[in-house]
């Protein structure tokens, strides 16, 4: 039997099961989560509505279920940081968010950035088109999430699986030369999109720091975690050789008995961790 290191920790994003914090940990207790994900913009969170004796009650609540709060999921929607009119308002919903993730002791806040456009060079194209505004929207948030890299307890991560993996790369690359930044990495994402989740988290390697599971065919819908186009055998490997440890939430977005669903996916992480070749 082949083991990974114990360089990977596994748990859910526990806002998927839709049971709310307090009856969800209750929920999964016998599972025996080694880490859950929260949603910091959630009806129970929000960083506005939690108060500091609010915040350090939901920091006691997590550990005394045995489980590390690893990450806030920090997602401001619309067209999130690449919409260049909500971009101020939406950086300090962030700088709230990095903080309510230090008082509650998350390790990570993942910031669900939006899409990355390419811009390619076209015949009366001035570069000031809506890509290249977009462009500069997310340039600037990139930069001022380096600054709250900077400053916060929690490494901030950017989501990853909605462009080209090389892009994102040169992307961060260009604004982020001293690694502040990290990576949440949707394998499933890539393979909805016809991209090899393998190759994605090659390219990406320096900066990932998370990895959402969740199972998704080529090209079509989420499946059930091994059962869809995403080879999570190979991809454990390569996670549990990365310079730091690495946190793996299994997600769920499919209708039905989802408490089910992640405890399977759960039961799968497991399984993939010991032995991810039988």
């Amino acid at each position: 039997m082949v083991s990974l290191s114990d360089n990977l920790r596994l748990g859910i994003w526990l806002d998927d099961l839709r049971l709310g914090i307090k009856a969800g940990l209750r929920a999964v207790e016998p599972l025996r989560l080694e880490s859950v994900g929260l949603d910091a913009f959630g009806p129970e969170l929000g960083p506005r509505n939690l108060s500091h004796t609010g915040r350090r009650d939901l920091a006691r609540l997590v550990r005394s279920k045995g489980a590390s709060l690893s990450a806030l999921k920090a997602d401001v929607g619309g067209r999130r940081l690449a919409d260049a009119r909500a971009l101020d308002a939406n950086l300090l919903r962030l700088r709230e968010a990095a903080q309510l993730a230090s008082d509650v002791g998350a390790e990570h806040l993942v910031v669900a950035a939006g899409l990355l456009p390419v811009l390619r060079a076209q015949q009366g194209d001035t570069g000031q088109g809506e890509d290249a505004a977009a462009r500069a929207a997310l340039s600037e948030a990139a930069r001022a999430l380096c600054e709250i890299a900077s400053s916060s307890r929690p490494r901030v991560c950017w989501s990853a699986g909605s462009e080209a993996p090389q892009a994102l790369a040169e992307f961060l690359n260009s604004i982020d030369s001293g690694g502040l930044l990290q990576l949440d990495l949707n394998p499933g994402a890539y393979a909805l999109r016809g991209l090899d989740p393998l190759a994605a988290l090659q390219a990406l390697t320096p900066r990932v720091a998370l990895a959402t599971a969740a199972d998704y065919y080529r090209g079509g819908g989420e499946a059930p975690l091994g059962q869809g186009d995403v080879r999570w055998a190979e991809l454990f490997v390569a996670l549990s050789t990365l310079p730091r440890p690495t946190h793996i939430l299994a997600a769920c977005g499919l209708e039905g008995d989802r408490m089910a669903m992640l405890a399977a996916s759960y039961s799968r992480l497991k399984a993939l961790r010991q032995n991810p070749i039988g």
